[in-house]
């Protein structure tokens, strides 16, 4: 026992290393203070330029090849600071973890926070609903087969490792390999060390930014509303991107503020990294550069300030469209663009089925008003900062035209993905979490600002404090409304819909290996490839180019019915979304008399069908 102790706190120690030091050799090297937020940065950078670099030189992944290059950067940077002579500022060089030492009376109100948050990060960890098809998977996949040589999956042996239809650069999934990879398993409860420090680092960055416009009594306030925004929590303890795209912008803002004082080329570098960071998230990645350099424009930067920071960001932010591109002659994949690039037609049918109820509810006054209630209720303060930041813009305030170009892209962003979105309104509020943290970190400065006599400052502390005791249930429940169900369902409510769905994965898989010919079933449910691997069944998906034939008009009937039955396929499983079935039985090309199509098995997740075809005739 006490030799297993010692192994799992020598992983996690190496884990917590790998996320922290390398960064911290880059922030010396650029002569600037070791703050967390900022080692985090530019270690998750670091992680990613070492996995993108795998991809094109075709390198192993693995512990192995993580760990030396991580030591490699550790080295190289600390070698160089040494030679350039250059320690860690003394102002900040004691002060990464500064914040957390000067919450003053708020401390017992942070812990409480940081209490609920500690429960879900060991009880609920990944309990993002796209974890198990995506955030998650592709990181396990990766270091499963050593090489991301099958993602963007293009040939059907890609599909059986990749299920989805997408070319997200890894950045997350680089992150949860190097935990699986430190932690030699692929159980998600490694990410939370992760998870829980880019959460911590996100409130450091408030603090910070709160710190640079109004002080001390500022940046407390801007931590504790930070800590009153359930879905801003949530968001990144899900574990998915909008963690690291709070923290991109936040840490883009922050950077971009301390260069615009001392004009340090180092500032700008770390600018750079944030707006890697950013990069690494999603394919709209490349709107973080853009903004890092729409607000140096805004500064008034000169031409050499735009051409440094263009020239550290945009290098690494092209690297992975551009692969893609290569590979697929697209270079998000699995966007049209207007018609002017390749996609996927079967893919594109099918996403646009399961985004429509999303779309259409998008459009309508009841759609609007569940935003504005699941702002109300998971945001509270969200409206009152964004307010705060637009008075102050109009005024002509600079950091609040720095604030309101990174809320704006933000919920530009978020307005833009709505018609994808496939989990509905609530799920696609996510993607505003870099508004919520910008907003928090200048509403600390705006109660600041407006609340300096004694008694307003005891009016509003108390304010803040009650918000942040009446937040704290959907803290712990998100995405479930707490206040739906009794307080002894609370602790459990938040990884209900990961909990439910591996339960009806699991239902169906028992099914499955009771029925003959079970090795190989073609289904679009997004959670079956890895629900179902170990069982050893293999998940074809509908877009695959394996059943291309399935869908294509040209071909007669008997010549479809003729590759099924060459393609050992002989169960079709759906989940119960009548649009995504009707979809599927419209396009399939399963005509009598050549098909046989039935109903077998059903469940409350699940419909499972048997398609059989009629023997051919026998030969003259």
């Amino acid at each position: 026992m006490a030799a297993e102790i010692f192994a799992t706190a020598c992983r996690l120690g190496l884990l917590l290393a790998g996320l922290l030091l390398p960064g911290a050799m880059i922030l010396r090297a650029l002569r600037l203070p070791w703050m967390l937020a900022a080692s985090f940065t530019a270690s998750a950078a670091a992680i990613y330029a070492c996995v993108v670099l795998f991809a094109l030189l075709h390198i192993p992944v693995s512990l192995v090849t993580l760990a030396t290059s991580l030591g490699l950067v550790t080295l190289g940077f600390g070698r160089w600071a040494r030679r350039r002579n250059a320690p860690f500022p003394p102002t900040e060089s004691t002060g990464p973890f500064s914040f957390l030492l000067e919450l003053g009376p708020w401390t017992p109100l942070y812990g409480a926070f940081w209490t609920v948050v500690l429960w879900r990060l060991v009880t609920q960890p990944l309990n993002g609903g796209d974890v198990d098809f995506r955030w998650s998977w592709l990181a396990e996949q990766m270091l499963r087969h050593g090489s991301l040589d099958f993602y963007p999956p293009r040939s059907a042996a890609d599909f059986t490792r990749y299920f989805w239809v997408e070319s997200l650069p890894p950045g997350v999934a680089s992150l949860h390999a190097w935990a699986y990879a430190c932690g030699a398993s692929t159980r998600e409860l490694w990410t939370s060390a992760g998870v829980g420090l880019q959460l911590l680092a996100l409130h450091d960055l408030v603090w910070r930014l709160a710190t640079e416009w109004g002080g001390k009594t500022a940046a407390r306030r801007a931590v504790l509303l930070a800590s009153a925004t359930p879905i801003l929590s949530w968001s990144v303890l899900m574990g998915q991107e909008t963690g690291l795209t709070a923290m991109a912008i936040c840490g883009l803002c922050f950077a971009l503020s301390r260069w615009y004082q001392s004009r340090a080329t180092g500032w700008l570098a770390l600018a750079a990294l944030a707006a890697i960071v950013g990069a690494s998230t999603r394919e709209y990645g490349l709107a973080f550069p853009v903004l890092g350099l729409g607000i140096l424009v805004v500064m008034r930067a000169p031409r050499r300030g735009l051409l440094i920071f263009a020239a550290m960001a945009l290098p690494l932010a092209l690297a992975w469209p551009v692969r893609t591109w290569v590979r697929t002659g697209n270079p998000f994949y699995s966007l049209g663009l207007g018609g002017i690039v390749p996609v996927n037609p079967v893919f594109v049918a099918w996403s646009a089925s399961l985004s429509a109820g999303t779309r259409a509810a998008f459009a309508t006054r009841v759609g609007w008003n569940e935003i504005v209630s699941s702002l109300v209720l998971c945001a509270p303060a969200a409206v009152f900062c964004w307010l705060a930041v637009a008075v102050h813009a109009a005024r002509g305030l600079r950091e609040a035209r720095w604030c309101a170009m990174g809320i704006g892209v933000a919920a530009a962003l978020w307005f833009l993905s709505v018609p994808y979105t496939g989990g509905g309104l609530f799920y696609s509020l996510r993607v505003l979490s870099p508004a919520f943290a910008l907003g928090a970190a200048f509403g600390g400065y705006a109660l600041y600002a407006a609340a300096r006599a004694p008694l307003s400052r005891v009016m509003v502390n108390g304010v803040l404090a009650g918000l942040l005791l009446v937040t704290l249930p959907a803290t712990l429940t998100l995405p479930k409304n707490p206040y739906r169900v009794s307080p002894h369902e609370w602790p459990g409510l938040g990884r209900q819909f990961v909990a439910g769905s591996r339960q009806a994965d699991a239902a169906l898989s028992r099914y499955l290996q009771s029925q003959p010919g079970h090795a190989r079933i073609l289904s679009e449910g997004v959670s079956l490839p890895r629900s179902l691997a170990a069982a050893e069944i293999t998940v074809v998906p509908p877009w695959s180019p394996e059943v291309a034939w399935l869908f294509d008009r040209s071909l007669k009937p008997a010549e479809v019915a003729r590759r099924w039955r060459q393609s050992g396929l002989h169960y079709v499983v759906m989940t119960r979304a009548p649009a995504q079935l009707e979809l599927l039985l419209r396009l399939a090309r399963w005509r009598a008399p050549f098909f046989s199509v039935r109903k077998i098995w059903e469940s409350d997740a699940y419909v499972v069908f048997g398609v059989a075809t009629p023997p051919p005739p026998p030969g003259p």
